[in-house]
């Protein structure tokens, strides 16, 4: 272990053990026959400590401690390989082997018990399977060493460097501004309808017109795929092997229109990770936070724009004739971007969708410290809807089960939608000052410099940058939820003529 060529060795057996296990986790959501669960539970455990095992043998260990003696001479993408991978080490080494297998294990069946329960819309079906979820996580929490609060350790798998008491005060001050342009609007809403949107429209019929934007977009079919999931997501097997699900509404187009592009911001980030990071820790995304702003800046920002309207009503006219003659450019903006409280958080408005992961937030946050037991979550998500909506879930179905994330031990993950949403509109202004002519591009279908501009700052460090880092290079400024706060205020201008 003399050699970075050893450490490298160390990290592609991890890393590619990783993605055998993320396959599996892939086909599990999509082809993996019912009955077959509990036997990949197993196979999903057994992979999960065999990663555990590659980043904390003797091999790891010998490999970490030879890096001292040929770091300097790497070059700086190096040395930060070198980096990422010591304190994934080190992360590891705090969590016992049999404490991985488990949460592997149960989160297998508890995505399972998760999909029976909403289909049931019985909470009592999948809470056995959460209160061992929270109870693992509490525990993963505690060995993970000294916090502010505990959740700050689950909080960090997905956003590094980023804690509950810093995050705190945006979510206050983004719930308050949301409060005021709801306020500014509500004299005009019923003004605006989305009728349009919920017309029939033939499946097959909606996954071409998808499948036909994402390209125009950027995604790469020949190095992705795409397939139907009852939760859409993206995972990546390699920058070559990137997988996007969505799922397919008759009767509401934005599912399967919004939800893969959505995804494909997800998908094109993946494929667009600098082939030196390959094989290694660094060779995804930097969190999940940057993650879901690269969804969401194509999703949200260019795809729910006016300018993306004018370049491509006439397309969606061409696939659905008889349902969209009556559209206009401006009049299916407006459609696309009704603001308006309502219960699903994935098919939620932008401006009010931050007030469902607030919501998430605080349920998470209680989970863990212990100040809330799974058993009273559909009592209190009811209350919390109740007082940031107004309204309360007929079911658990449309309430607490609407989400698959607690299923796959997935706390602290939330607060990441948020601050995609927040970085996406630091980004936009960031892309407006080096390309000011960017709103024409986007209503010519000129997309390709923008994903370029993407690229080239964010998506081809992987994670040899923190988002904290990101952030500053690119936007110049540290995080801040002013930038959208003005961006979905002037959006709600428009939509509502306020």
């Amino acid at each position: 272990m003399s050699s970075f060529a050893d450490l490298q060795d160390v990290m592609h057996k991890a890393s590619d053990l990783g993605a055998a296990t993320a396959v599996l986790g892939w086909d599990q959501e999509t082809y993996m026959p019912d009955g077959a669960v509990a036997a990949r539970s197993e196979q999903m455990a057994t992979l999960s400590s065999m990663v555990h095992h590659y980043m904390t043998n003797d091999e790891a260990r010998a490999a970490v401690e030879a890096s001292t003696s040929y770091v300097d001479a790497l070059t700086q993408r190096q040395k930060l390989v070198v980096k990422t991978f010591i304190q994934d080490h080190v992360r590891s080494l705090k969590m016992p082997s049999d404490l991985v297998s488990e949460q592997a294990r149960v989160a297998s069946l508890a995505n399972e018990a998760w999909k029976h329960a909403k289909d049931a819309a019985d909470f009592n079906i999948f809470r056995p399977l959460l209160e061992r979820t929270v109870e693992l996580k509490r525990r993963e929490a505690e060995l993970l060493g000294p916090a502010e609060h505990p959740y700050d350790n689950l909080l960090n798998d997905f956003e590094p460097g980023l804690t509950a008491r810093e995050l705190t005060p945006v979510f206050d001050r983004l719930r308050a501004g949301t409060e005021r342009i709801l306020a500014e609007i509500e004299p005009n809403v019923a003004k605006v309808s989305n009728e349009v949107l919920h017309r029939s429209y033939p499946e097959d019929k909606q996954l071409a017109f998808a499948k036909e934007i994402i390209d125009a977009l950027g995604f790469s079919t020949k190095t992705g795929r795409i397939d139907i999931s009852a939760h859409p997501f993206c995972t990546s097997f390699a920058s070559t092997d990137v997988r996007l699900t969505t799922r397919i509404r008759r009767n509401d187009l934005r599912s399967c229109l919004f939800g893969l592009i959505h995804e494909a911001g997800h998908g094109m980030y993946e494929q667009g990770v600098s082939p030196e990071l390959a094989r290694t820790p660094s060779g995804q995304g930097a969190s999940m936070g940057i993650h879901e702003s690269q969804s969401l800046f194509w999703e949200n920002v260019i795809a729910r724009s006016p300018e993306f309207w004018h370049w491509a009503l006439p397309k969606l006219k061409a696939a659905f004739p008889e349902q969209m003659g009556d559209q206009t450019p401006d009049s299916f903006f407006k459609a696309i971007n009704v603001m308006r409280p309502s219960l699903n958080r994935v098919e939620s408005d932008e401006l009010t969708y931050n007030l469902h992961i607030i919501l998430r937030f605080e349920i998470e946050r209680a989970l863990i410290d212990g100040s809330l037991a799974v058993k009273d979550i559909p009592e209190m998500w009811n209350s919390k809807m109740q007082q940031s909506f107004g309204i309360v879930p007929p079911n658990d179905a449309e309430g607490c089960l609407q989400d698959v994330h607690w299923s796959f031990g997935g706390l602290g993950y939330f607060p990441s939608y948020t601050l995609g949403k927040l970085y996406a509109a630091m980004e936009w202004n960031a892309l407006q000052t080096f390309m000011p002519d960017v709103r024409n591009r986007i209503a010519n279908g000129d997309f390709a410099p923008i994903k370029e501009w993407l690229r080239s700052n964010i998506h081809d460090y992987g994670r040899t940058e923190t988002p904290s880092e990101i952030v500053q290079r690119v936007c110049g400024r540290p995080l801040t939820e002013t930038d959208f706060l003005v961006y979905v205020g002037d959006k709600a201008k428009l939509v509502y003529n306020v």
